[in-house]
């Protein structure tokens, strides 16, 4: 499958991204994190190839959305229509995220982009009932389905870990995540310089990936790097990052200067 088509792969599974207070206007205290929304820009190998839209909000009285729109332009839009949706329905449960129900759509993907993963955990099997192949395996404890891994490792950071590790449902077995912190940098937006959390995947033997976040923003990620092992560079930067957007909020605009 082209590159240009998986771009969002670096928020997903190929990259990656207890509950601690947050000061954000429009936070609710009883909430693990504020409700946002926020957007990239992607990027491949300094080419804009479209962008990305990211979402978290409160679905009913204990349950949240977790939510990526990810769209192609530019010559990715060239080879058809490669728009992509995914989402997670969570809850905590003794400060942990448990997922409830995952699925990805991508109108002429394959079965991965079509997954749509059902977690039953009186009886600790996920299934699998997308459009494609489908498939039920043993759950293990405390198991993240590929998008809310990202916020997992937000609320980790928060809390001081250094090191990171998920299993994940993928195409009907358990696959094993590891990231590790790597140290600070300093990324400048049009917003100010900040300082940054860099954190890598340690676990893979053919692609490289990144994610630096702001502990200024609540530790949110405002950049993300992916490095092919065939030399193509897949880049997300953060554009516009909005807290309590349902609400009364904070906005915050930026245009990378030297990301």
């Amino acid at each position: 499958m082209p590159y240009y088509s998986r771009f969002n792969a670096l928020l997903l599974a190929g990259l990656l991204l207890a509950v601690t207070p947050f000061n954000f206007a429009g936070a609710d205290s009883n909430q693990p994190y504020p409700e946002f929304v926020a957007q990239y820009d992607a990027m491949a190998n300094g080419f804009g190839i479209g962008g990305v839209t990211i979402s978290l909000r409160r679905y009913g009285k204990d349950k949240y959305l977790y939510q990526q729109e990810s769209h192609s332009s530019g010559i990715a839009a060239l080879f058809g229509d490669n728009n992509s949706i995914e989402s997670s329905l969570w809850q905590l449960d003794d400060g942990r995220i448990k997922v409830i129900e995952y699925q990805s759509q991508r109108k002429g993907g394959d079965d991965d982009d079509n997954e749509h993963l059902l977690f039953d955990w009186d009886n600790a099997m996920v299934r699998n009932i997308g459009a494609g192949e489908h498939w039920e395996i043993p759950l293990p404890a405390n198991t993240l389905d590929r998008l809310v891994m990202q916020l997992a490792m937000l609320f980790e950071l928060r809390n001081g870990k250094t090191e990171f590790n998920y299993q994940v449902p993928r195409q009907g077995r358990i696959k094993n995540y590891s990231f590790a912190l790597l140290g600070e940098d300093e990324i400048e937006l049009t917003s100010g310089m900040y300082k940054t959390l860099k954190v890598g995947r340690t676990n893979d033997d053919r692609d490289q990936s990144w994610v630096w976040s702001a502990p200024e923003l609540d530790y949110f990620p405002i950049r993300f790097l992916k490095k092919k092992q065939s030399g193509i560079k897949i880049e997300l930067v953060l554009q516009k990052l909005d807290f309590a957007p349902f609400g009364d909020g904070n906005s915050l605009e930026v245009e990378p200067l030297n990301p």
